[in-house]
């Protein structure tokens, strides 16, 4: 598990049979299979998705870790491993793990969740001390020893080593698997163990065990010598007094042992009760959803029944069948709401969170945590369909509620501020209040879950990325993503995915400081690093070759750059950008031959693809330059209308998908549809995403210029050219196309200008 973990890979699914142990010789060799549910642990962030995914409900219930099992933003680290570990540790001290499999299940689905997340299981030597009958005679007898000596197999050293596996808080947890195993390790050489309480007292009693044949010695010495002495009457009336002092003491704890036992049953009692209704929700929960998902009729109509109909029934029974059990209803709306946001479906997700937090609210105001989670839910489904403002107007509300009620240090409420900066920062273009944001929640993170955690090594990041767009902080950015990349290479490792997500970031950063030659050097390190760890055909592969050409370009090294990307289109269709910028290249050096070629491949390649990004590259590829092959311009415009009809819920992307969609209505011909098409691309998010939009907009406005021209709007051709020109990069001479903040957007536009300008101005071309 150590090597997959250094592998980028978490296993998710530990459990006893998915650990098998062979034989090598006389030796005992354990093997983990089947990592059919394995993740990488790198997910890739983009400006438009950082917090918006609710993870699924993947594995073994009884092996699970609670961030595992929950449905929130909290990403599934190595750690969750590590949990399974303990559990098994657990199973193996004391015959079984800590929940049972059959009452988990039995408990219903969201019950079974609360258990995962909320219930303490009792300490080993605990559960072991409440085995009777049959079932500790077996379990004795299959550890090899008399069943009176049962209870006292585990040792405290034991009980703590499992319980830090297995904390709830994944923070508390073992950092890696090498860590628990030398805390076993330790206990079986009598060594103090890292999760024991590291009194003096405990180090002595480790200390003689380690040593106990020289200290029995030493102890029969000081006996002989000792012996006449302890024969006095002094020592007699000393010893009296320390019984009497014992016996009295053994009475104080009887006393405080017969106050806790009455207090432990009246908290038991009450738990009990909670736990009844709970089970009770559960059971009525359970019992809807399978009336739900029982269906007559599974191929209605000739057609498999998807999830979202499934869905839509349960949404439909709501009103009827809970209308007398209004707060399990709301459970259910707020469950229903989170699996339509997992869906995709933000509309129907929108419908479901408001419905669970009205009734929160209503039912005990709106400072109770469902009620602010289902608010905090609710923007997020808001913020997906591109409602920017709704959801920071939300966000700001349930911050104040998490301040008022939790306060500033509770993970709510800094998960809460961390989404509002990244609004401020990448939407609203606040970036002075993004980063004094972000500074605080560094310094609560670091503060809260130290140095090294990754919660805080995100908040590094994300203040690295505030400090990288406001031009006067980008060296202090560069500083703070140096610090991260150091730490998460000590902290987990060389090849770690966050580790390799951390170097690209940095040659971002370098390159945007002129330090071009390093960002180059710290490509080349990371390219074989991310076939090692992703392979050739992951998006984040395909993503530091298209850096590392980049880089090769700003260096001047062209062969270079076009050797790489024509190797890498040729060998994987979703390798999508990198053909695009391959495209731009092969246009801009004039290699007219190359650059057809390379779409054309491209374009069979994307011919059935559901991709709208694969779609658009290939589009607009093929529409950067004039053509006369009507074939594949009917095929760049089939596919940029696909990208657009795909595009709507993807932000601003969809921006970039009309423009390509105009691009290639223009060179089909079809001039008044271009200009339209142009239209929409050219205003659509302005003034919203004002870091992202500049660079589309102008080049939208320079097709739509030529879109006019070729319609004889001459005048109105030159007015939308020369307002564009006045604000757009210049353009290179000759050669080195990319400058110090340029790429392949950029060439896209120059090429548009280099062929607008002679359309719209023959009178100022050379020689007229």
């Amino acid at each position: 598990i150590q090597h997959a973990h250094q592998k980028g890979i978490i296993h998710r699914d530990i459990k006893p049979s998915n650990v098998m142990v062979f034989l090598d010789g006389d030796k005992a060799v354990p093997k983990v299979i089947d990592f059919g549910i394995a993740k990488a642990t790198q997910g890739k962030l983009t400006d438009k998705t950082l917090f918006t995914r609710f993870e699924q409900f993947i594995g073994t219930p009884v092996y699970m870790s609670p961030e595992q099992a929950g449905l929130g933003g909290l990403d599934v680290d190595t750690r969750s491993d590590i949990y399974a570990l303990g559990i098994l540790l657990y199973e193996l001290l004391t015959g079984k793990p800590p929940f049972d499999a059959k009452s988990l299940v039995s408990a219903g689905y969201e019950e079974m969740r609360r258990i995962i997340r909320e219930v303490e299981p009792p300490k080993p030597s605990s559960r072991l001390s409440t085995i009777a009958g049959d079932e500790r005679t077996t379990l004795a007898k299959a550890m090899h020893i008399e069943p009176g000596k049962l209870s006292r197999m585990v040792e405290p050293d034991l009980d703590w080593i499992v319980m830090k596996a297995i904390e709830k808080d994944r923070s508390r947890r073992y950092e890696t698997v090498n860590g628990l195993g030398l805390d076993i390790q330790r206990f079986l050489s009598d060594e103090p163990v890292s999760a024991g309480r590291p009194t003096a007292a405990y180090r002595c009693r480790k200390f003689a065990r380690r040593h106990k044949m020289a200290l029995r010695v030493a102890a029969l010495a000081v006996a002989v010598l000792v012996t006449a002495a302890l024969i006095s009457t002094a020592l007699i009336a000393a010893v009296l007094v320390a019984a009497t002092v014992v016996s009295s003491w053994q009475a104080v704890r009887a006393t405080i042992a017969e106050k806790r036992a009455s207090r432990a049953g009246k908290l038991a009692t009450a738990k009990a009760a909670d736990e009844k209704i709970a089970r009770e929700d559960a059971e009525a929960v359970t019992k809807f959803l399978t009336e739900v998902l029982e269906s007559p009729d599974p191929a209605r109509g000739g057609r498999t029944i998807t999830v979202a109909e499934t869905l839509d029934r349960a949404a439909q029974k709501f009103d009827t069948d809970l209308a007398i059990q209004p707060g399990r209803r709301a459970k259910l709306h707020g469950s229903l709401g989170r699996t339509y946001f997992a869906l995709g479906l933000y509309d129907e997700a929108i419908s479901q969170l408001e419905k669970a937090r009205d009734y929160f609210i209503e039912d005990a105001g709106p400072h109770q945590r469902d009620a602010l989670n289902a608010m905090r839910d609710l923007a997020l489904a808001h913020f997906e369909t591109d409602h920017e403002t709704k959801a920071r107007t939300l966000w700001e509300e349930v911050l104040k509620l998490y301040l008022a009620k939790f306060g500033p240090e509770d993970s709510d409420t800094l998960w809460t501020r961390t989404y509002l900066a990244h609004v401020y920062d990448r939407v609203e273009g606040r970036r002075d209040e993004a980063i004094k944001m972000r500074e605080e929640i560094l310094e609560l993170r670091r503060k809260i879950s130290g140095p090294d955690h990754p919660d805080t090594l995100f908040a590094m990041h994300e203040l690295a990325i505030s400090c990288f767009d406001v031009g006067g902080h980008r060296d202090e950015a560069l500083r703070l993503q140096e610090t991260v990349m150091a730490l998460r290479r000590r902290v987990i490792g060389p090849e770690h995915p966050h580790t390799l997500q951390s170097m690209e970031n940095l040659a971002v950063y370098l390159s945007g400081t002129g330090r071009r030659v390093e960002a180059l050097r710290m490509r080349e390190e990371l390219l074989p690093l991310r076939l090692k760890v992703n392979g050739p055909t992951h998006m984040d592969t395909h993503s530091a070759i298209g850096y590392l050409a980049d880089s090769h370009i700003a260096a001047g090294h062209w062969e270079d750059a076009v050797e790489l990307m024509e190797n890498w289109t040729a060998r994987s269709a979703s390798f999508s950008l990198g053909s695009l910028k391959l495209s731009a290249i092969q246009a801009w050096l004039g290699k007219r031959t190359n650059h057809v070629e390379t779409c054309r491949r491209v374009l069979k390649q994307a011919k059935d693809t559901d991709r709208a990004a694969a779609a658009d590259h290939a589009a607009k590829g093929y529409s950067l330059i004039p053509s006369s092959d009507a074939q594949l311009l009917d095929a760049a415009l089939t596919l940029a209308r696909r990208a657009v009809s795909l595009g709507p819920g993807e932000g601003y992307f969809a921006q970039r998908y009309q423009l390509g969609l105009g691009m290639a209505e223009y060179r089909n011909g079809d001039d008044a549809a271009a200009e339209k098409t142009l239209t929409a691309a050219e205003q659509q998010y302005v003034g919203v995403i004002p870091a992202a939009t500049p660079i589309i907009q102008t080049t939208a406005g320079i097709y739509r210029a030529m879109s006019c021209f070729r319609q004889g709007k001459v005048a109105e051709a030159r007015r939308i050219f020369a307002n564009w020109e006045a604000q757009m990069k210049p353009v290179p001479s000759t050669g080195q196309p990319y400058g110090q903040s340029a790429n392949h957007d950029d060439l896209i536009c120059w090429l548009a200008y280099k062929e607008a300008r002679p359309l719209l101005f023959p009178e100022l071309q050379p020689g007229k």
